[in-house]
């Protein structure tokens, strides 16, 4: 018998907006009106059964009966067949709807076909990068001190979620958003003011980011992402993924490695570090110069940590630092390129059908990236076999509770009992997760839609009346 452990944390982020710039949102309010099930649920996500309209927050570990019955697949292949047939949808839509515990296929329209999966990419970045790496795996960031030259340098090592000031270091209350702010600026700048404690004289600070080669903006990311705040530049430092306020859309840093360099100066000024000139960017590597010697340091957030807060809010910038943090592990080159190989590479090596997978990102805004509805259920249930992963479906965002699913599922029959991660980009809808069927049978299920005409509300409508036919089917085989 295999146990889910699987968490449920409240405050999940709110995002407003249209659907022109869908996959920056990743997510639009449930406007249908299907009623609750007359008959509740089993037990998955949570020990009680879970009222569709307020599904229970609280942390529970549930055995999952191997023998509860399975759904027939002639009646999943149905509905399935039904939502490509929805005049909400198309001919474009592929389905795979698999056994979570023994990978029977109960649907598959087309699922082999790879397609634009927008944001749902990020689901096989924090696979990849959790199995090759771990969950305990942190980066490090480093301050360089040259004592001839007088010169502190800040090193990038992958932490794009930097605080200015000091690090919570993993003291909060909501484990969704532990990874923001987990380290601090002002933690390195408090080390530093201890070891030239008995140096007075002023100093002059760089920084290095020469480990993050980029392009820092991908090439195949849209310019509008960046001019309106779904995404910051990639450069392996970063003070809460470059944005200028706390604002989950803000305005992002047009250079968020020397900002982090600006905040380290000031952070020095405060505890009585006389900084002397303007902030730069190191003409050469640091680790080149044999002087120097590193006078402090700090640890990210624990990469289980990451990729919980990247599925829950879809955060683009950190995803796309995740896959190049891969790359750079496991040897590759610290560009899209290295890490479309480490990603692929990390779900070959775990037993993934891999077939037809295309990458040009991490983060799923490009729309030449191609996944089948058929990776993803393979790559859930190869999840399984890793225990590294094994925090996965608590990763994912519960419908009706947390993250880019908060309010999608709101009176709707899979709230409470579907774990997922959507993606939207123009003319295409997706959507990937674990959902509980009325008798207690886990189903990892991927809906992808391409060629789709303007507009999230038909395609997500179509999908979400697909997973609340599965979430009450008392259908057994």
């Amino acid at each position: 018998m295999r146990r889910l452990i699987v968490g449920v944390s409240v405050g999940a982020l709110v995002v407003a907006g249209g659907y022109l710039y869908a996959d920056a949102q990743d997510w639009v309010p449930g406007w249908f009106t299907v009623q609750p099930a007359e008959v509740p649920q089993a037990p998955f996500i949570t020990q009680e059964p879970v009222a569709v309209a307020s599904p229970s927050p609280e942390t529970a570990v549930t055995d999952v009966d191997p023998d509860a019955p399975k759904p027939s697949a002639a009646e999943v292949q149905r509905l399935a067949q039904k939502v490509r047939k929805d005049d909400r949808t198309g001919t474009s839509t592929n389905v795979s709807v698999v056994d979570y515990l023994d990978g029977t296929v109960y649907a598959d329209v087309d699922a082999a076909d790879p397609q634009t999966p927008a944001s749902t990419t990020k689901l096989l970045t924090a696979i990849a990068a959790v199995s090759e790496l771990g969950g305990d795996f942190t980066t490090t960031t480093t301050v360089m001190w040259v004592p001839k030259t007088r010169t502190l340098t800040l090193v990038a090592g992958g932490d794009v979620l930097l605080a200015a000031g000091e690090g919570h270091h993993g003291d909060v209350q909501s484990e969704e958003d532990a990874a923001v702010g987990w380290a601090g600026i002002g933690d390195l700048a408090a080390e530093v003011a201890d070891a030239l404690a008995d140096d007075a004289r002023p100093v002059k600070v760089q920084i290095d980011d020469s480990a993050y080669p980029g392009p820092a903006w991908p090439k195949e990311w849209p310019d509008y992402a960046f001019a309106n705040g779904y995404a910051g530049k990639v450069t392996g430092l970063a003070i809460n993924a470059g944005r200028l306020t706390d604002d989950n859309y803000a305005a992002r840093s047009d250079d968020p490695s020397l900002d982090a360099g600006k905040a380290l100066a000031t952070q020095l000024e405060k505890r009585g570090v006389s900084v002397t000139g303007e902030v730069t960017r190191a003409s050469s590597p640091v680790a080149d110069d044999a002087r120097a010697r590193e006078v402090a340091s700090v640890e990210s957030a624990p990469l289980a940590s990451v990729v919980r807060h990247l599925l829950s809010v879809s955060d683009n910038t950190v995803a796309e630092q995740v896959a190049r943090d891969l790359a750079r592990e496991t040897g590759r080159q610290v560009t899209p390129k290295g890490e479309a190989n480490a990603i692929k590479a990390a779900l070959d090596a775990m037993g993934v059908d891999t077939t037809g997978l295309v990458l040009h990102d991490g983060a799923g805004y490009s729309d030449k990236n191609l996944i089948s509805p058929a990776t993803f259920t393979s790559a859930l249930l190869a999840a399984k076999d890793v225990p590294a992963l094994d925090g996965l479906l608590d990763w994912l965002p519960l419908a009706g509770l947390e993250g880019t699913v908060e309010t999608r599922y709101d009176g709707l029959p899979s709230a409470g009992y579907w774990r997922a991660k959507t993606g939207s980009l123009t003319g295409v809808t997706a959507i990937v997760g674990v959902e509980m069927t009325a008798d207690g049978r886990p189903l990892a299920i991927a809906l992808l839609a391409d060629g789709m005409g303007y507009g999230q509300v038909g395609p997500m409508g179509a999908f979400d009346d697909f997973l609340g036919a599965l979430a009450e089917c008392g259908c057994a085989g």
